[in-house]
């Protein structure tokens, strides 16, 4: 928040300043432009902020629902479980077998 100095000016600090990039739409249907102007003055909010604001969205749910799918796969991945449980002996005697192909390539 902005105050006055001891004479009476104001000083104002900029905290934070970053260049933002833009993009031009072209070819918008006057349909989707309506559209977005009706929800833009709902959201008391320019074209521009609501563009963005789509878009930003349109990110978020696209993040939730790879997560949610992702997380289904691991889900079912766990429940799947293995045959039989993996034992330090099964462990070993895989780790020997893959030892032994690894020195055979290194061999060859």
């Amino acid at each position: 928040m902005a105050k006055p100095d001891r004479n009476g000016r104001t000083i104002v600090v900029v905290l934070w300043c970053q260049a933002m990039a833009s993009i031009t739409l072209k070819d918008i249907p006057e349909d989707l432009h309506a559209q977005l102007k009706h929800e833009a003055a709902a959201n008391f909010r320019s074209l521009s902020q609501e563009a963005l604001a789509r878009i930003e969205m349109s990110f978020q749910i696209e993040e939730a629902f790879n997560t949610k799918r992702v997380q289904g796969w691991i889900d079912e991945a766990i429940a799947s479980g293995p045959d039989e449980a993996l034992t330090r002996a099964k462990f070993e005697a895989a780790f020997r077998r893959a030892a032994k192909k690894v020195a055979a390539k290194r061999a060859a």
